[in-house]
């Protein structure tokens, strides 16, 4: 898609996104009633709630006996399903190489399948800036389909910059002299350094490898006094866990390599293929080895992003990763029996692994089964907690009024079996309900395509994946239904200046005049082909459907 049409895609979900209704230019409100609601605070569920969506925002919440009906609000019956907020994955890492195998196409592709399996909000622990900058404001408008991603910059020492992985990802720059990959020393500029970090549009730093434990605290003074979050791998080598969580780091990632703390050679063993003698290798496996670490770590309120899930992938490869991933597991015990905050995050591409759903998904199965949380306290792991890291729990992260409309509803209840966080049936970012895919319960699928040619199925004003409609006004009901025609295309990675004709069929041709004037909102430059007719008896009696071609080759 060219740039230039997604600019334009941009403008017209800003305009056209359903955040004010059609009808006197009030916030569109979607009522969900009879929803059980998982409190991520509180690790209990609330049933038998309401929860009254107001643009993209939770306006209200109570029981469904006071709050069944509200005048304007469309009403989407949730029961038997369980609501829980939005998921964030804690450590995901996309446009690392932007021109190979991370390039836009790709990573688009993967942020979709990250959204469509309840994930709302990502923390990218560090690529390329300026592809991550341009991702995070189309997934801040809904021009893609995604997540919302929080990206950091990677800090280093000189040394640390001569990692590939940098190479590709300052390409067209020197690693460690770019705004995003920067090496730094005690004689570091960090006020610039953290300016340069904000005007990339990072949201936190992440101190990855080879810097020296006096240059730390320089590091996470000079990002809080400028408002980036400090993030750290738990060992950066020559600096030890301990002395990273004194110096003011937030959270810190790979519980495997807070047995740092007690190894002095522990980076030519992580990195190259030096080995434990069994005296060591069994202190690092006693939880008192640690109690000073954890100590810390609650007196500092710091945050462990563990990532499970990428150790756990990688244990079969040989006798190392073998006992990273026995570490992963002890320390991440180690730390929940000690009361450390701990937040999912996976650092592994869920798509590469041909995985129905998400891997945060897998990643709350290893807390469950490996580390004995309880399924409402991995949820919280992957929820609020997650939140808290990138510093966005005052607006999602929870169920709660005056926070963003994040949420996941499932057709199953996560309390006694973690599994049941994939039995997704809806998902709603920023108040819009989610275009998830295909429904395998109804007789048609919602495209087709055939040498470049995409055949659309008929769309009607409803929220996808629901029954109910978007209003009862012809003005609201064209709106949604446009949209979920613009949510198809984006699936298949084209927009409306793709689409070369449709079919408009009316309930009441006198609506003529008003579906005409929202159906032109939505195309730029050259109009599609077009027929209409009245119809009666279209589905949900709705007042309006719509059905289109697009063409990969459109003039």
């Amino acid at each position: 898609m060219k740039i230039k049409q997604i600019f334009i895609l941009a403008v017209l979900h800003i305009a056209t996104s359903g955040v004010v209704s059609a009808e006197d230019g009030k916030l569109e409100q979607v009522l969900l009633i009879n929803a059980n609601i998982v409190d991520v605070n509180a690790l209990k569920v609330d049933e038998n709630q309401s929860i009254l969506i107001e643009g993209d925002k939770i306006k209200r919440i109570s029981s469904t006996k006071k709050l069944s009906k509200v005048r304007r609000a469309s009403v989407v019956d949730l029961k038997g399903k369980f609501v829980i907020p939005g998921l964030i994955d804690a450590h995901v890492h996309h446009a690392t190489d932007p021109d190979s195998w991370d390039n836009l196409s790709i990573t688009t592709e993967r942020l979709r399948y990250l959204l469509r399996g309840g994930v709302t909000s990502v923390r990218d622990m560090g690529g390329d800036a300026r592809a991550l900058a341009y991702l995070k404001r189309q997934a801040e408008v809904d021009s893609i389909a995604s997540p919302d991603i929080y990206f950091s910059v990677i800090i280093g020492g000189e040394s640390f910059f001569s990692d590939p992985r940098t190479i590709a990802s300052a390409k067209g720059r020197t690693p460690g002299r770019t705004t995003w990959m920067r090496a730094v020393d005690q004689n570091s500029d960090m006020d610039s350094i953290m300016l340069q970090a904000i005007g990339a549009g990072a949201t936190g730093i992440k101190i990855y490898a080879d810097v020296e434990a006096e240059t730390v605290p320089l590091l996470a003074s000079a990002a809080k006094k400028h408002g980036l979050k400090v993030w750290s791998h738990a060992y950066i080598g020559p600096t030890k866990p301990l002395d990273i969580v004194n110096a003011g780091v937030e959270t810190i990632s790979h519980a495997s390599d807070m047995s740092a703390q007690l190894v002095d050679n522990f980076k030519a063993w992580r990195r190259k293929t030096a080995e434990f003698d069994d005296s060591t290798w069994g202190k690092m496996l006693q939880k008192d080895s640690y109690l000073d670490l954890f100590d810390a770590m609650k007196e500092n309120g710091t945050i462990l992003d563990a990532t499970l899930t990428v150790f756990e992938r990688r244990n079969t490869l040989n006798e190392k990763y073998r006992k990273l991933d026995q570490l992963s597991t002890q320390m991440t015990q180690f730390a929940y029996q000690n009361g450390i905050t701990i937040a999912a995050g996976t650092d592994a591409f869920s798509d590469l692994e041909n995985d129905t759903t998400p891997m945060i998904h897998h990643e709350l199965k290893l807390l469950v089964d490996e580390i004995g949380m309880t399924p409402l306290e991995a949820i919280q792991a992957a929820t609020i907690n997650a939140a808290k890291v990138i510093g966005i729990e005052g607006s999602v992260g929870s169920i709660e009024e005056g926070k963003k409309a994040n949420i996941v509803v499932l057709s199953e209840s996560p309390e006694k079996n973690i599994e049941n966080s994939q039995s997704i049936a809806h998902v709603v970012k920023n108040g819009r309900f989610i275009f998830i895919g295909d429904d395998p319960q109804l007789p048609f699928s919602s495209s087709r395509e055939v040498n470049g040619t995409i055949w659309l199925s008929g769309q009607i004003g409803n929220h996808p994946s629901t029954l109910t409609m978007a209003g009862e006004s012809l003005e609201a009901q064209m709106h949604q239904t446009m949209k979920n025609i613009g949510q198809v295309l984006e699936s298949k990675n084209l927009d409306f200046d793709d689409v070369v004709k449709c079919t408009l069929m009316l309930a009441d041709i006198d609506d003529w005049p008003a579906a005409n004037e929202v159906y032109l909102q939505y195309f730029n430059g050259k109009k599609p082909a077009r027929s209409a007719f009245a119809a009666s008896g279209l589905a949900l009696d709705a007042k309006a459907e719509v059905e289109c071609i697009a063409s990969r080759s459109a003039d």
